[in-house]
């Protein structure tokens, strides 16, 4: 989550409408309880209560891939047998 030295050009870029930031979390954020009790470095995926967010149970905080836009997507897909044609567009009012 740190941005480095391109920090300060990607929020400006985002103040004045340059780009559209959006934020996806890479991780699962779980709740205090359920880090208190589970062991953390144990990263079996099937294994215990579900450490990953794969098999976890519980209802997160924050899930994996959470986050906002500050725009709107439009997502028309097609398919035939297993292949798959997706179309986005950008219908919202930032670029």
């Amino acid at each position: 989550f740190n941005p480095s030295v391109v920090g300060g050009k990607a929020i400006g870029a985002s103040l004045f409408g340059l780009e559209n930031r959006w934020g996806k979390l890479p991780v699962t954020m779980y709740p205090h309880d359920f880090i208190k009790e589970s062991s953390m470095t144990d990263y079996d995926m099937t294994s215990g209560v579900g450490r990953t967010y794969r098999y976890y149970t519980g209802k997160p905080l924050f899930p994996f891939g959470h986050g906002l836009s500050l725009t709107t997507f439009k997502l028309s897909c097609s398919s035939e047998t297993l292949d798959f044609a997706c179309i986005v567009a950008n219908v919202g009012g930032m670029l």
